[in-house]
């Protein structure tokens, strides 16, 4: 039997979704990824770990078709809170490449986020690392 996964799964799917986007993944968002991980799971995840999953999701895994078929069972905080991280992790290597970006848009559309909503948890989120966004 598989187990439904966790709102902290969701955000984890996500941020992994969009680091891998681009085929390129960063030490930043590495750290970011493992950061969050920490912080709603109290646990740590190595290197190898987050590299593995990211590995997966950009061969073999569709995340914004998961995210879809689970949409209708998430509260509007967890879909806001996915974007949220999700575009944290665009931002971490501090280099948007456009596959991530579609990346992030197809996850919003997929968590039936409109467009003006999508809009405002973006400009509501602040980079982690105090920097403004350009």
């Amino acid at each position: 039997m598989v187990e439904k996964p966790t709102d902290a799964d969701w955000i984890l799917k996500a941020m992994i979704a969009v680091a891998a986007a681009d085929r390129r993944l960063d030490a930043r968002e590495v750290e970011l990824i493992q950061t969050v991980y920490q912080d709603l799971t109290g646990r740590s995840v190595d290197v190898s770990g987050v590299v593995l999953a990211v590995q997966a999701y950009a061969t073999k895994r569709d995340v914004v078709a998961e995210l879809s078929a689970a949409a209708g069972s998430m509260s509007q905080e967890t879909k806001e809170e996915i974007i949220r991280a999700a575009y944290l992790t665009l931002l971490a290597d501090k280099r948007i490449a456009g596959a991530e970006r579609e990346r992030l848009k197809d996850i919003a559309v997929a968590l039936q986020i409109s467009e003006i909503h999508f809009d405002a948890i973006v400009k509501g989120t602040e980079p982690t690392s105090g920097e403004e966004r350009s």
